[in-house]
């Protein structure tokens, strides 16, 4: 899989692991309860600022989510404006979290974190490893997304159609199976 970290010592990247997955969660669940998306505003415009502030590779990787704007033009936006900026907070949050917590630290956080899974089975680091698997796939099918988006304007002068989202959506799906398998042979190769 790309690696989306950035190897480089910014101010996000001295906030440890455990306090930028457990503000993820907090974050996700907390957006859960907001209805009116006015209130939700500010939130894109403090992680704009969050990656401005981390320089050239920050606004480099700001410009790279400009793919979102594609799957908000194509939403009804009076029924959906909630769960669009929602979307867009979410997955500008796990993209920090990405660029700026290598894979491992997550998955040792994330393993102290389930210890209590203990007591129904063993499969707290399998799970562990999921979860900081999934925080990292959020950001990269941003990246999918506007490299399918930008082949279908090279291709066509018309507005992004559902066949464009069927394709993605289908990339996607094999891109995970992919992963599956790759995760499947390691495990294998342990036992």
């Amino acid at each position: 899989m790309i690696s989306l970290y950035l190897s480089r010592n910014t101010w996000l990247h001295r906030i440890p692991a455990a306090v930028k997955l457990v503000g993820l969660a907090v974050a996700s669940l907390s957006l859960l309860f907001v209805q009116q998306w006015m209130y939700l505003l500010p939130l894109p415009l403090l992680l704009v600022l969050a990656y401005s502030a981390m320089g050239k590779p920050g606004r480099q990787r700001l410009f790279g989510l400009r793919a979102l704007m594609a799957l908000i033009l194509m939403m009804d936006w009076d029924r959906a404006a909630s769960a669009v900026v929602k979307m867009v907070v979410m997955v500008m949050f796990a993209d920090l979290v990405t660029m700026t917590t290598p894979t491992q630290r997550m998955v040792d956080v994330l393993n102290l974190l389930l210890i209590p899974l203990d007591r129904i089975g063993n499969f707290r680091r399998q799970l562990a490893l999921m979860v900081a698997l999934m925080i990292r796939f959020i950001p990269l099918l941003a990246q999918q997304w506007q490299a399918q988006h930008l082949a279908f304007r090279a291709r066509t002068t018309g507005r992004s159609t559902p066949s464009l989202l069927a394709a993605f959506l289908s990339q996607a799906l094999r891109r995970t199976d992919q992963i599956a398998e790759s995760i499947a042979a390691r495990g294998a190769r342990r036992h």
